[in-house]
């Protein structure tokens, strides 16, 4: 008995050696990601100015976190677009106690977001009916997005900001002469 035991801990410290020498190789982000995206994060300066956000993205069972930041257009490594700026949709609701400055909805209209790096890769993503959009948009917006008798429940106004600050992305002066991009750092990680 007694060399019985000796025998399985000289084996479990083998092992344990053998699990040194084999590191396992750090997992590697791939190129391009293509999947569902599970949720959609914004930080703006204001509702006509976006900044910092993130989304997260799945691909082959595996989790994504995409941060991007506005950056000057030097700095930048990629841009951001949505097919459609239809965003929130009549069953759409206020989901979660995220805080009186920060709002998310779901079910969120179907939509498309292509993310293209200045290196050729692309991170393409599609709302499904997991899908959730929110931001720090402050208090006082977020009180004016609010249906009377249903306050979980997005009105017009919330319907319209939402649609023209999503399509600031696309076209940072919105209904300006120009179309020029919202410029992004933007930085993957797997969660």
């Amino acid at each position: 008995m007694f060399r019985s035991i000796i025998i399985v801990f000289a084996l479990i410290g083998a092992m344990s050696c053998s699990n040194k020498d084999n590191p396992t190789p750090p997992f590697v982000i791939p190129d391009n990601i293509n999947g569902p995206i599970l949720e959609i994060m914004v930080t703006p300066v204001n509702i006509t100015t976006p900044d910092k956000g993130s989304l997260l993205i799945s691909m082959n069972n595996v989790n994504y976190k995409v941060e991007f930041d506005a950056v000057a257009q030097a700095q930048s490594n990629a841009t951001l677009s949505f097919v459609s700026d239809t965003i929130i949709r009549d069953e759409s609701r206020a989901i979660g106690n995220l805080g009186v400055d920060v709002v998310a909805y779901n079910p969120v209209g179907p939509n498309e977001v292509t993310i293209r790096l200045t290196n050729g890769n692309v991170i393409f993503g599609r709302f499904d009916g997991n899908t959730s959009f929110g931001g720090t948009f402050g208090q006082a917006l977020i009180s004016t997005w609010k249906t009377t008798g249903d306050p979980a429940k997005p009105n017009q106004k919330a319907k319209t900001d939402i649609s023209n600050f999503v399509n600031l992305y696309k076209d940072s002066d919105g209904p300006g002469p120009t179309v020029t991009p919202i410029y992004l750092l933007v930085q993957v990680s797997k969660q």
